[in-house]
């Protein structure tokens, strides 16, 4: 453990910390070091998890932008370093981990994670809750119209809605022209708040 000054400090802050705390090298992903918190939110052993890349914990399509937050850390201090994941388990489950990333040097990243799972899963219920008290868009709202009515409650200009959306503005505005109309919204500015009290 060069890492720190003395064995019994590596142990106490590190190894016997409740935080789960992963020591990773920029090239090859492995595991360098691992402490026992980390290794119980993953139920592999410490000794399994130094066989293992950090990919080998997060879903496949997490993996690029995991790698893109850890190298641009370790190649700019200023660079954003708290990410929140999904990790897949020793047995096929998955946690949700708020990560942060500290450089040690070049090539070394210290990962500190915190289980945020239960968290993530009331975060859930409630968004589950409070879209069940939104209201219904009518059944006169077309397909179309509701692709529209989404990013306009996002906030989206007609220009930037008909990039998204590969049409005119000008049809663009038409839509949003009939969707005031069926929600009976008199001008265009409160159809934005209006929308957002609907579960689009």
């Amino acid at each position: 453990m060069q890492f720190f000054k003395s064995k019994a400090l590596c142990e106490t802050l590190f190894l016997d910390s409740h935080i789960g705390f992963v020591i990773g090298r920029r090239g090859t992903g492995k595991l360098s070091v691992v402490n026992t918190a980390f290794a119980e939110m993953t139920g592999y052993s410490r000794k399994e998890l130094l066989d293992l890349r950090y990919r080998d914990l997060v879903p496949e399509e997490s993996i690029k932008w995991i790698q893109e937050v850890i190298v641009a850390k370790l190649e700019n201090e200023n660079a954003s370093d708290v990410f929140e994941h999904r990790i897949i388990q020793k047995t096929g489950g998955q946690k949700w981990l708020q990560s942060r990333i500290y450089k040690l040097e070049d090539n070394l990243a210290l990962v500190k994670h915190i289980d945020i799972t239960a968290a993530k899963i009331t975060e859930a219920e409630l968004t589950r809750a409070l879209n069940l008290q939104k209201k219904q868009l009518p059944n006169s709202v077309s397909g179309t119209e509701r692709a529209i009515a989404r990013l306009v409650a996002a906030g989206m200009s007609s220009k930037e809605i008909a990039d998204h959306v590969n049409l005119s503005p000008r049809t663009v505005d038409n839509h949003r022209s009939n969707i005031r109309r069926k929600l009976n919204v008199s001008n265009t500015y409160a159809l934005r708040d209006t929308l957002q009290s609907y579960n689009i």
